[in-house]
This record gives C-alpha cells, sequence and structure tokens, in this order.
C-alpha cells in the first residue's frame, strides 16, 4: 500500500508533477507500430528463443530482428502481430498522480484513456479538472488539426483516425478512478490494449511490504492486458538489473530494455520542489503480453 501522506501532498500541490520525464516527447515513439508490435515470428526464419533482461546480449535493441519495411512507423502490423490503431486503443495509466500524461495521450490522437490512482484527493482534483467543456473545446481543436492536415494533403484517406465524411474526430474520453492497483483495479480481465506505469513501479518500492505490493502489482496489470497484443510501458529511474525481478514472475512474451535521453543528450529531468537538483536516469521497460 502507497504512503497515507500522498493524500496530504496532494491536497497542497496545485501544479502538475512529473515524477520522471517531463516531457511526453522523450518516450512517445514508443508508442509507435515499431514498438507496440510486438514481432512473435523468429527472426530471418531462426529458432524463436525469449529473452529476458539477464540474458538480452543488445540492450536497447528489440527483442528480435524483423527486416525493416518501407513506411514501418506508418504501418499496424509487424512481424505478424497486429496492435490496434490509437482510435480504438484502449489505455490504462496506473498511478497517475496529477501527471499530464493522460491530457497528452489524448491529444496524440487517443480516444479512451483510465487513470487510476491510491489518492482519492488527487482524482477529485482531476475529475474537476477535466470537466466536459475540456473534452469538448479538445474535440474541437483536433477537428481543425485534422482539416488543416487534409488540406495540406497530410492525412492518408486510408487513415482509420479519420472521418472521411466531414473529417472530425470522436469525442476523447478519459475517466479517473481510486484504486489501490497492489491489490486490485475494478475492471474485467484483458479489458485493456496498454498499461503505462510512470515511476509507479519505483514508488511501490519505496513503500512498506513493497516486494510483495510490487509482484501483485504486476500480476494485476498482467491479468488486465489484452492477450495476444497487450504491451505494458514501465517508465523508471532503477536499472535492468535492479526491475527484471518483476518482470520474471508472469509469463511474458518478451521484455524490451530501452535507455532513455539523460539531461546530458539534451532532455530535462523534473526534479521535485525542495530536493537537490541532479541528473536522472531513466529506463522503459516494455513488456509484452
Amino acid at each position: 500500500m502507497i504512503y497515507p501522506r500522498f493524500n496530504n501532498r496532494y491536497t497542497l500541490e496545485t501544479e502538475p508533477a512529473e515524477w520522471i520525464v517531463t516531457g511526453y516527447s522523450v518516450f512517445q515513439h514508443l508508442l509507435s507500430p515499431k514498438f507496440l508490435c510486438h514481432n512473435s515470428a523468429p527472426p530471418l526464419g531462426g529458432e524463436i528463443r525469449l529473452y529476458t533482461l539477464h540474458n538480452w546480449p543488445y540492450p536497447g535493441r528489440p527483442l528480435y530482428f524483423p527486416p525493416l519495411v518501407e513506411g514501418e512507423e506508418e504501418v499496424s502490423q509487424i512481424g505478424g502481430r497486429h496492435f490496434p490503431s490509437k482510435e480504438n486503443c484502449r489505455v490504462l495509466n496506473v498511478g497517475c498522480g496529477n501527471s499530464l500524461l493522460g491530457e497528452h495521450m489524448l491529444r496524440d490522437g487517443y480516444k479512451d484513456v483510465v487513470n487510476v490512482d491510491y489518492s482519492s484527493v488527487v482524482i477529485k482534483k482531476l475529475k474537476e479538472k477535466y470537466t466536459p467543456d475540456f473534452f469538448v473545446d479538445l474535440k474541437e481543436s483536433l477537428d481543425r488539426s485534422l482539416r488543416l492536415r487534409n488540406q495540406l494533403g497530410l492525412v492518408d484517406t486510408r487513415d482509420d483516425h479519420a472521418s472521411e465524411s466531414n473529417n472530425v474526430v470522436p469525442l476523447p474520453k478519459m475517466t479517473f478512478e481510486v484504486a489501490d492497483a497492489t491489490l486490485y483495479i475494478p475492471h474485467p480481465d484483458e479489458s485493456f490494449d496498454i498499461i503505462i506505469l510512470k515511476k509507479t513501479l519505483d514508488m511501490i518500492l519505496c513503500s512498506e511490504g513493497s516486494i510483495a505490493s510490487a509482484k501483485q502489482m504486476m500480476s494485476e496489470c498482467f491479468r488486465l492486458l489484452k492477450k495476444d497484443h497487450g504491451v505494458m510501458i514501465i517508465l523508471s529511474s532503477a536499472k535492468p538489473e535492479d526491475r527484471a525481478f518483476f518482470f520474471e514472475q508472469n509469463p511474458w512474451m518478451g521484455v524490451e530494455n530501452i535507455r532513455l535521453p539523460s539531461k546530458e543528450d539534451g532532455q530535462y529531468w523534473d526534479q521535485r520542489r525542495g530536493h537537490e537538483r541532479k541528473t536522472i536516469q531513466a529506463y522503459a521497460y516494455i513488456l509484452y503480453k
């Protein structure tokens, strides 16, 4: 269970806080077909081998190496594994806090984002912030953007994000729920295509009974992911050798380890107010069900 002090912190904190990477663009590429469409076929006709973080010899590269295809970033199927389009994809943001991650994903084209957090205070504040007017305004903004892209010839007529008849996008949907992810998240099995934990696993491991709680949360996320294509993305400041244990308890198809850009690479990380400024190295772990 997370420390109750989080309710107190969110009572006082009014501005959004990102516990790790500050910019959505730092890890946005992980939501491209290149990463989401995990290649379930053996590379170049070879024998299938499911690597883990302990024995993967190429850090930062995909578990398998399918041949590059033209327009790879635009396709929704690579290596025989299909992944839904943004419009049809359901996302779960576990331990959302008051991060802007959910809003960024809506602006990026996702239409159904569910945010859960242990803190009833932060969930109440988010519901007050994201009123129905917000979603109406966001839809109008996305409609204008789509029409402009259409006029410039930047929208493929085969793109299922677009409506060919009137150039509008569906009304984005984002919900907020109080739930303890270390116990149970009240959704049926296989409810989500993508699950994102942004620093959440790290925070769980700073709490009482951390090992058991983290294992339970990982199993709960595994339950909620759709089989055959479900993907969980964990953003963490912990090195692979410190997190591999939690990735091997469930029968994942594979795990990919990616080192995200550091401050020295031109990206800046959020520093909590009142804490000493220091560079934080971040990692992304992509788990395939």
